[in-house]
């Protein structure tokens, strides 16, 4: 196979064929990973407990009943975008991700800007998700127990063990992801039936799949829209296994296939646990679930389970620590691949010899996450740092990201694979969806503009993507234009060996 930028033929040969094995060329722990490890990357990055239980109360008090139908036609929008996405990775297998997808297919400073851009998404979410569930965690003590346990312990306790855990390999960190992933989304299940089965004031209903449903009139302007964008920002996470491909067997044909296997299996899971809460709750309560002191699972978990409501906590806890692995093993792979590729500094790549890890970049990320998880935190609170930088923020910065994304798939086949261009798959469903993104983000700020802190969530993304063009008009400007040979590059493909075939398994 050759190299995308510098060989300049066509990445896509007769590799991986059926009944072999097929491995990157990498100094990462190559084949390392299954299907069903890159399945529950992405699963685990999405996050069920988080995605299901953290924002109802906020998708609730946007939309009102109708938050259900607004996270329906979500589904239908990621569907759309992973499609885009699987034709890219079948192409271009790297840990780079989305910077080599977009150097490879747009242009090198559109994939550095993007991949600059993406920083408030993978790196960042770690912290502000640790210290939600600490603030979460302190409240619950305190109601229920009457014990003051502040919400930074957790945050100084977890950080240690996520990080310790991806420096010991990412076999280690992936298949921990796989057994707390499998305990949130039994619970997260549960919860949405239990909501079915017994339902509040106003009884079962299909209502809520209508646009229209607003019991109490509590939705606000523009609200359905926002709710979707909401709603995508839920179920990302979906592409969270592209930058493993240089660790996981057959990535051509394993990514693509997790990537939609995962939108399927958490679209309809978390369809079904937002219509529970809600018809658990009632219908004809809506207004008390938008006010609710409590997030609104766990007083379903207290409603239903009695004593054991703390059993919704677990799930809580199991899908933060779940998603922080998986958001900081996006997060350094796609580090470790653009300092490869020499659009960072070269010690940003340094890997363990023996247990095959970005060593660099776990401890960068780290820093991060100590940063958003304890000094954001204690400045503005834990609630408002968990809701700015992984609600808006981060919808805004990987909206860009999609779109970049979605433009490579249309300019790649109508300039280099004409002859395999096809209209819907790739003009029309990725102008569609990107489309879709605009459009809904515009509702999100037109006519009623977010209230404070969230409105400064344009300024920040802003702001951060206009530091990127400095950077690369520096790196113009001092002649240090060597990487951009270099960023599109996909890596070589070859036979599993018989001793990585005899590791896997006695994994």
């Amino acid at each position: 196979m050759s190299d995308a930028v510098a060989g300049g033929n066509d990445p896509v040969t007769s590799v991986e064929r059926p009944g072999e094995v097929w491995v990157a060329e990498t100094d990462l722990q190559a084949g390392a990973l299954s299907l069903l490890d890159a399945l529950f990357q992405n699963i685990t990055h999405i996050a069920p407990a988080i995605a299901g239980f953290f924002f109802t109360q906020f998708v609730v008090s946007l939309a009102g009943g109708a938050a259900v139908f607004a996270y329906v036609v979500s589904v239908v929008v990621v569907l759309g975008l992973g499609s885009c996405l699987s034709t890219l990775a079948r192409r271009f297998p790297s840990a780079g991700g989305y910077f080599t997808y977009i150097s490879r297919t747009v242009n090198p400073r559109v994939g550095f800007l993007s991949a600059w851009t993406f920083v408030f998404y993978s790196p960042v979410v770690t912290g502000p998700v640790c210290a939600f569930f600490g603030f979460i965690l302190e409240n619950q003590m305190k109601e229920q127990y009457n014990i003051h346990l502040p919400w930074w312990v957790f945050v100084i306790v977890a950080l240690p063990i996520i990080t310790g855990l991806m420096l010991l390999g990412i076999t280690l960190s992936v298949r921990t992801i796989a057994i707390l992933g499998s305990i949130e989304m039994l619970i997260v299940l549960a919860i949405g039936l239990w909501g079915l089965a017994d339902p509040g004031p106003g009884g079962f209903t299909f209502e809520v799949f209508s646009p229209t449903y607003d019991p109490g009139k509590i939705a606000v302007g523009g609200g359905l829209a926002l709710a979707v964008v909401f709603g995508v920002q839920g179920l990302t996470g979906w592409e969270a296994a592209v930058p493993l491909a240089e660790e996981t067997e057959n990535p051509r044909s394993n990514i693509p296939k997790a990537t939609i296997g995962s939108i399927i299996i958490l679209g309809v899971l978390l369809v079904i646990t937002y219509w529970g809460q809600v018809v658990g709750w009632g219908v004809n309560d809506l207004a008390g679930l938008r006010d609710s002191p409590q997030i609104p699972a766990l007083v379903l978990g207290d409603k239903y389970w009695g004593s054991l409501w703390w059993i919704i906590l677990i799930a809580m806890c199991s899908s933060v620590i779940a998603v922080s692995l998986a958001t900081q093993n996006v997060a350094t792979r796609m580090w470790y691949r653009m300092a490869r590729q020499g659009a960072l500094p070269a010690a940003v790549g340094r890997v363990d010899p023996k247990r095959k890890t970005p060593t660099v970049a776990i401890l960068a990320q780290f820093v991060i996450a100590l940063f958003f998880g304890i000094v954001m935190p204690i400045w503005i609170g834990p609630d408002t740092t968990f809701f700015l930088w992984t609600g808006l923020t981060l919808v805004l910065s990987i909206a860009f990201v999609y779109i970049m994304a979605n433009l490579g798939v249309v300019l790649y086949f109508l300039r280099e694979k004409r002859d395999e261009f096809n209209w819907f798959f790739h003009l029309v469903l990725p102008v569609g969806t990107s489309a879709v993104l605009l459009y809904a983000i515009w509702r999100s700020f037109y006519p009623d503009y977010p209230t404070h802190p969230y409105g400064y969530a344009p300024f920040i993304v802003g702001g951060w993507m206009i530091l990127g063009v400095l950077i690369l008009w520096y790196l113009h400007a001092t002649g240090r234009n060597e990487w951009l040979e270099k960023a599109g590059a996909i890596v070589e493909e070859r036979p599993e060996t018989e001793e990585e075939l005899a590791h896997r398994h006695l994994v």
